[in-house]
């Protein structure tokens, strides 16, 4: 069967993987010059970087499954990394348990609460009533006020907006059940995404996969309700019988073929905030953790990833640090010209780390994304489309199908390999 995959991000590239193996004829569309999608990686004073951080769990059985596919398994590292809590100008360790029953910025009972409910949350299985319970007042009854206003509130005011107070409890539960699942262990790949990638698009190659960049596509197309194929404004038209998407549902909507305004319409009900990231190599560390969660009036930021905290790349590259801000693509943060966005961000991190200066900025990188998160909503389930379109040969590949899941490479992987055995059928 002929297949057309629009999009060359893990979730492209992991079906046409899968379908080729099944004998599939597969060609994939990419809009941007380069593959990756959220993965895609750039050279960043020499060393090939992600534009987005990643780390995995233990629990990423799609990724693990994939890496043991390509050769790359014994690459997988799972090192001893640190988590902290930087709170109104005093840093707090926060991986262990003896960290949260010795973190002062809560009372003692609320510290015992959250250590039960996170137990709770790795144990847990059964979800969908969470769909259906807004985070924060169930975050609230569950661990008490305080701890809510310094542990959570930081991260879904700073990263939803006005939407903080509509985001589904079932998504603040796996963001805990994976990683206590995990047992708070987190890796990478050595040779980071990049290596993942060449490596992945090297083996598609070798079995007759094309992959076209620069190639938007602008039209499904479909006759009496059957896809025939995919349109382009500077290129010949594709014949297929089968389509995977794997762009976000809005901009899916956009690409309908004429007559389809009411599914259209569904898929524009799901919305996504974008993600602008601050990409820093210094000469030192800002502290000594990975994970460094923030609560500060006078950071505007919710989290510091320091990525070589984790992946020390054999030493030979400086300090590698994240700093997102998940924003709405009309946000200040988004729009804001790099240079603002870097001196905004670099006077809230000396302040965290006084000992910084000027000079320990060896390199900067300001890396954007519109579609970063799907944005899940209270009865979420109920917003969701089918995988499955309507539309016979039609089948959907975003991100919005991991919920409750946070967006992780394993899962996307997972879900396209579910996605080559329906077309198997």
């Amino acid at each position: 069967m002929r297949i057309g995959i629009i999009g060359a991000g893990i979730s492209g590239l992991s079906a046409a993987l899968a379908l080729r193996k099944r004998g599939h004829d597969v060609t994939i569309f990419q809009r941007e010059a380069s593959i990756g999608g959220l993965i895609r990686t750039f050279d960043f004073d020499g060393l090939p970087l992600e534009h987005f951080y990643h780390f995995l769990c233990q629990t990423d059985t799609g990724y693990f499954t994939l890496c043991r596919e390509l050769g790359l398994e014994h690459l997988i590292r799972f090192p001893r990394a640190r988590t902290g809590f930087y709170h109104d100008g005093k840093l707090y360790p926060f991986t262990t348990p003896l960290d949260l029953l010795r973190f002062a910025p809560i009372p003692f009972a609320q510290r015992i609460r959250f250590g039960l409910f996170a137990l709770e949350a790795r144990l847990r299985k059964e979800w969908t009533q969470l769909d259906e319970l807004t985070a924060k007042p169930w975050l609230i009854d569950r661990l008490g006020r305080r701890a809510y206003d310094v542990i959570w509130d930081p991260l879904l005011t700073l990263k939803f907006g006005h939407y903080h107070d509509t985001i589904s409890a079932a998504w603040v539960w796996h963001r805990l059940h994976r990683v206590a699942q995990s047992k708070g262990r987190m890796g990478y790949l050595e040779g980071g995404t990049a290596l993942l990638l060449d490596t992945l698009v090297k083996r598609l190659e070798n079995d007759g996969v094309a992959i076209h960049t620069n190639c938007p596509v602008t039209r499904i197309n479909e006759e009496n309700g059957h896809i025939t194929g995919l349109s382009f404004d500077h290129h010949p038209s594709f014949q297929c019988g089968q389509v995977i998407s794997t762009v976000p549902l809005s901009v899916l909507a956009d690409l309908l073929p004429p007559g389809w305004n009411d599914y259209a319409a569904q898929l524009r009900q799901i919305h996504y905030i974008g993600v602008v990231c601050l990409v820093l190599k210094l000469k030192r560390p800002i502290s000594q953790n990975f994970w460094l969660n923030v609560k500060d009036p006078r950071a505007p930021f919710n989290g510091i990833i320091e990525y070589t905290n984790l992946n020390p790349l054999q030493g030979k590259h400086g300090h590698i640090v994240y700093v997102p801000y998940y924003v709405p693509t009309d946000h200040p943060y988004y729009t804001m010209d790099d240079s603002a966005l870097f001196d905004h961000s670099w006077d809230a991190l000396k302040h965290i780390n006084p000992a910084l200066n000027d000079t320990d900025v060896l390199a900067r990188k300001i890396t954007r994304a519109p579609y970063a998160q799907a944005i899940c909503t209270t009865h979420f389930l109920k917003l969701m489309p089918e995988h499955l379109a309507p539309l016979n040969g039609l089948h959907l590949l975003d991100s919005t199908f991991l919920y409750p899941e946070d967006r992780t490479q394993s899962g996307h992987i997972l879900k396209a390999n579910a996605c080559a055995e329906d077309i198997e059928l």
